[in-house]
């Protein structure tokens, strides 16, 4: 049973998932979340005949079709063919006419550019990164190279665009989730001297359209999930709304008091890493002044402003994760730790002040699935003892299961009290991270990772 504008992109995952043909039922709109129970239950019986004859009537079965055309990006067995012959502009228009473009004009990845790229990578064309949904077509090295040119990447940057495949094939990543019709996007964190070596911004503007490193490398992946995920809006991405990429954030790790927020994904600091995220909405750029705590205090209230909303819409079924990213300006870092503050003691301080009344956590849940409150959640154990002190609906508590899923990341102007937070969607794009490995032929030219 689903939802009537869903019924396509049913059909669609069914038959990734091996499923030939599938019975549907259609809902009409709006949908239950929507409804109260006796619409729900109005509704129930006026399409209780065609569920029973769903249910019960023989379908003819549909033979599996082929492989896909040579024509398609996604065909390995034809990487090098000729796909498309014409000028800038016609070339741009048959890539946009079959979608295998985000709107924008696209580099043509010609036999000449794609192997400039794979020059710098010791991996064979043909290995196989992983699978992506919801069209269970290969990411190989070879397409990685193809959307990278056409994205506008620099041959140099094929080490940072192999490591975020890799994360996004992650199974904890959970890249079927994207199509969901929260339209979240894909949040691109990098570490390590690469930063430097390859021309990423860290510092003013990090998050500006203007930096060919950290804008075409967050839009490779984008033309990756529309070329070899396979997401396409009205079929398999349902997005309500949508967001743009936001460009790679680069952490500016030389001006940060604090080891790098890769050390605490397990790496080391001056390992070269990618960690890929979720993005449920970035907040805006907030002020924070005074002493170091009265920063703190600034920040624990946007948080709990930013995240209060919607961070309990992610946190609502218990025991999953979420990991939202603080981002601090170096200014702001600075006078946090210089008056003895570790990354752990800022968790904790969030932690303990950025929270949000119980009822308003309970009155959520009421409207969700999980069917479970907060006192019945601490003693089913899928929430710590923290969020059920007492019987008052006006107690506080926390915006998330522990201070641990709080990242700190230094990036932005040195010289402005200003942060931001990126909330994160929880099961839907968990945080993935992957070091980031060079090849010889890379060492030679850009002076190696070290």
């Amino acid at each position: 049973m689903v939802c009537q504008g869903f019924s396509n992109t049913v059909r669609m995952v069914a038959r990734a998932e091996g499923l030939s043909d599938t019975r549907i039922v259609e809902m009409p709109p709006p949908n239950i979340a929507v409804k109260s129970t006796e619409e729900v239950q109005a509704m129930a019986a006026d399409l209780i005949d065609a569920v029973i004859a769903a249910l019960t009537t023989p379908v003819a079965i549909t033979p599996r079709r082929g492989a896909a055309p040579a024509a398609s990006l996604s065909n390995a067995k034809a990487a090098r063919e000729i796909v498309f012959k014409g000028d800038l502009q016609e070339i741009n228009a048959h890539f946009v006419k079959n979608v295998w473009c985000d709107g924008l004009p696209i580099v043509p990845p010609t036999l000449d550019l794609v192997d400039e790229m794979l020059s710098l990578t010791d991996r064979s064309p043909e290995e196989v990164i992983g699978v992506l949904k919801p069209k269970n077509l290969n990411a190989t090295v070879w397409n990685v190279a193809v959307n990278g040119v056409m994205a506008g990447c620099k041959p140099e940057y094929i080490p940072v665009m192999l490591a975020i495949v890799e994360a996004i094939a992650d199974p904890r990543f959970g890249v079927e989730h994207i199509g969901s019709t929260a339209g979240w996007t894909p949040l691109i964190l990098l570490n390590g001297p690469i930063i430097k070596q390859l021309g990423f911004a860290s510092g003013q503007g990090v998050m500006l359209p203007q930096t060919q490193a950290n804008m075409s490398v967050s839009r490779f992946l984008r033309l990756c999930l529309l070329n070899i995920a396979g997401y396409r809006l009205g079929e398999t991405d349902m997005a309500s709304f949508g967001r743009n990429y936001y460009p790679v954030l680069a952490e500016a790790e030389d001006l940060s008091p604090w080891p790098p927020s890769s050390t605490d994904r397990g790496f080391a600091a001056g390992d070269n890493v990618v960690t890929v995220q979720s993005a449920d909405v970035i907040s805006h750029s907030f002020l924070s002044i005074g002493d170091a705590e009265q920063h703190l205090r600034h920040i624990a209230y946007e948080v709990s402003r930013e995240l209060g909303g919607s961070i309990l819409y992610h946190m609502e079924h218990f025991g999953g994760e979420v990991s939202p990213i603080i981002c601090l300006s170096p200014l702001v870092a600075g006078i946090i730790a210089r008056a003895g503050y570790s990354k752990d003691d800022v968790r904790r301080f969030l932690f303990e002040h950025a929270k949000v009344p119980a009822w308003q956590f309970d009155d959520r849940l009421n409207r969700s699935q999980s069917g479970l409150n907060l006192h019945q959640a601490v003693k089913a154990g899928r929430l710590s003892a923290e969020f059920a002190l007492s019987d008052d609906p006006n107690r506080m508590v926390p915006v998330v299961h522990k201070p641990e899923e709080f990242y700190i990341v230094v990036a932005g102007s040195p010289d402005r009290n200003r942060n931001f937070i990126a909330g994160q969607i929880g099961e839907q794009g968990l945080n993935v991270s992957k070091a980031v490995t060079v090849s010889d032929a890379w060492t030679k030219r850009f002076g190696g990772s070290d």
